[in-house]
């Protein structure tokens, strides 16, 4: 392919070689991307370079983003059929390099509702308030592409493909977000939307690279759930941040209201996220709120708090539709002391929180402002 009069035929990348789970899906998601834009010499060729008609050319480079299997099922894997519905984990790196300016990092964590929720209009804001590098924690990502199988196959395949209501609605593809944001990218899927070619999952986007990625499966309670996680290096060390979430309830039965499901999940998540330096964005689906064990042990065993120091929030609840309950946390680990203040606000679109969504999602996005300590600050 030729854009331009100075720019460089790249080389095909060759599906043959590639499966479509694990490391090698991201190559299959490459594929599909030059298949369907080798033709239009103005628009972002390739997923993974960030190479434009015009500028220097870059091969096409696949980036694994591993995805770890719960293997706790007994006999028959019941998330095979869930895997198999779902297309290819995506990396982008498109951010443009910058520096530090200061020691503050801002961390925004928000539930977009199957991509309902308007990501670059509160990226927007965030932006004018705040002059720091950005993370962003998001659950419930929408993503099309030729990777989602054209239709599910089997009836256990169609029993995985997760809840989606047929009614239109507009949705931001989260890496066509990543691509008018200039923000890197790592997504990874949790499931099928229906019967339509699109899934959902966790992401993490960030305008600092996005270093370590990977994904684990949560153990299945409801839906399969696969958070995401990926290291970004801060002047005085890594800082580990993970994408999450629960399942809202249980199978039918003693254990619908799904407490001791998530339990079993935030135990197993706690386990993957090994960091001193840790934050966690995640729609935790706590019903019953800190009343919870999933709660205990985040802030006992996983030593995870509201804000450094810790306290308590001044909201009764992020999730905006009914019951109203507060489902949403931004949680910070700093067992070594490096974050000097640290502050979680929720973002309200209407100054009297009414509405019936909050910049189209029905969940409130949750804001943290990080300070760095001396020394981490004295060292950028």
């Amino acid at each position: 392919m030729t854009g331009g009069r100075d720019s460089p035929t790249l080389p095909l990348p060759s599906p043959s070689n590639y499966g479509r789970h694990g490391a090698p899906q991201q190559a299959s998601s490459i594929w599909s991307t030059w298949i369907k834009t080798r033709s239009r010499a103005c628009e972002w060729c390739t997923t993974t370079c960030g190479w434009r008609t015009g500028s220097a050319a870059k091969a096409p480079r696949p980036i694994a983003i591993p995805v770890a299997p719960w293997s706790g099922l007994e006999g028959s894997d019941r998330l095979e059929a869930w895997r198999a519905n779902v297309g290819a984990p995506v990396a982008l790196d498109l951010a443009p390099a910058r520096q530090w300016a200061s020691g503050r990092l801002a961390v925004l964590s928000w539930n977009l509702w199957i991509g309902r929720g308007r990501l670059d209009e509160v990226v927007a804001r965030v932006r004018d308030a705040v002059d720091a590098p950005l993370v962003v924690l998001v659950q419930e990502a929408y993503r099309m592409d030729e990777s989602v199988p054209a239709r599910a196959a089997g009836r256990a395949a169609r029993r995985a493909a997760g809840g989606f209501t047929p009614r239109p609605h507009p949705r931001a593809d989260i890496v066509e977000t990543a691509r008018e944001l200039r923000l890197n990218l790592r997504y990874v899927p949790s499931m099928r939307n229906g019967a339509g070619p699109s899934d959902r999952g966790n992401a993490i986007l960030s305008d600092l690279p996005l270093d370590e990625a990977g994904a684990f499966e949560l153990p299945l309670v409801l839906q399969r759930r696969v958070p995401v996680a990926a290291t970004v290096r801060l002047p005085g060390g890594p800082l580990q941040v993970v994408s999450a979430h629960l399942d809202p309830r249980g199978p039918p039965g003693a254990a619908w209201l799904g407490v001791a499901g998530r339990a079993k999940q935030t135990a197993h998540l706690l386990e993957r996220v090994s960091e001193d330096l840790a934050v966690l964005g995640a729609d935790l689906n706590l019903g019953r709120g800190r009343r919870e064990r999933s709660w205990r042990l985040l802030h006992e065993d996983g030593a995870f708090a509201m804000g450094v120091p810790a306290r308590p929030t001044a909201w009764r609840h992020t999730f905006h539709g009914l019951p109203r309950l507060v489902l949403d946390y931004l949680l910070i680990r700093d067992r070594g002391g490096r974050i000097a203040h640290a502050r979680v606000e929720r973002l309200d679109e209407h100054p009297r929180d009414r509405g019936p969504t909050v910049f189209g999602s029905d969940h409130h996005p949750l804001l943290a402002r990080i300070e760095l300590g001396d020394e981490d600050a004295s060292r950028r």
